[in-house]
């Protein structure tokens, strides 16, 4: 916690720092004893959410959401209590992380919106000894969702990583692997509506993403710019059936550069 308070202070934001730590508290004590799939302590993943979260200037409410936001689902700690010891705003924020509800708009929003892409980029940052279905299932969901989520709020720094760290983990899988997956995913999607494609798509990437209900895949596409997106998002929601293919082809092309 001591780079994050750091950073708080840096940046004028001394006054942040007593709710930060209050959060910090709460959180470390929910997940006292637990450990993340890779080994490391469960509390150290908020507080790096947290730390990229307050990098991108998200404000305190979405540093604190950052800290809290697993301590409802993994550490049955209660809404009620959230509520009522840090207010609305913040608890709605974790409210919503539990949900994987995602909106971009207000700044309400793009705080949510931060936290999850934080979320997911930590998660990029510590694949170690987690399983090859889990690497190629987070990376995934990260190029078709994370990616073009924070480019579409402005944090084209966390956009580059998730990219690179994405593209790094699928370079490691076996390409036939990838290659099926991506084909099965496509061909159990080309008959499907829109929407149902997308919640499809959020789930084989791990349900992180629950998009609003006024958007569709093309979002995925327009949203992210990248060649590689394009790919990944035409495979899964079968606009071309050679993308399989290509992504693979491509993510070969990646790690040897």
């Amino acid at each position: 916690m001591s780079g994050l308070a750091r950073m708080l202070s840096d940046s004028d934001r001394n006054r942040d720092i007593p709710l930060v730590w209050n959060a910090y508290e709460v959180a470390e004590v929910a997940h006292r004893g637990q450990r993340r799939t890779n080994g490391d302590r469960y509390i150290t993943h908020p507080v790096e959410v947290a730390t990229i979260v307050a990098a991108q200037g998200g404000s305190v409410h979405a540093v604190c959401a950052a800290l809290l936001h697993d301590v409802i689902e993994d550490a049955a700690v209660a809404s009620g209590r959230l509520h009522a010891e840090f207010g609305s705003e913040i608890a709605t924020l974790v409210d919503d992380l539990t949900s994987r509800a995602i909106r971009v708009g207000g700044a309400e929003e793009r705080d949510l919106a931060l936290v999850t892409i934080a979320d997911r980029l930590h998660n990029l940052r510590t694949l170690r000894r987690v399983s090859a279905q889990g690497r190629q299932r987070t990376s995934l969901d990260a190029l078709v969702f994370h990616v073009p989520l924070a480019r579409q709020v402005d944090a084209p720094v966390l956009a580059a990583e998730m990219t690179d760290l994405a593209c790094a983990a699928l370079a490691s899988l076996d390409r036939r692997r990838v290659r099926e997956g991506l084909s099965r995913a496509a061909g159990g999607m080309r008959s499907w509506d829109s929407r149902g494609a997308l919640e499809a798509a959020a789930a084989l990437g791990g349900g992180a993403a629950v998009i609003g209900a006024d958007v569709v895949p093309e979002w995925a596409l327009a949203a992210g710019g990248a060649g590689l997106l394009a790919l990944v998002a035409a495979a899964l929601f079968g606009r071309d059936a050679r993308a399989a293919q290509r992504l693979a082809d491509l993510i070969e092309a990646w790690r040897r550069r």
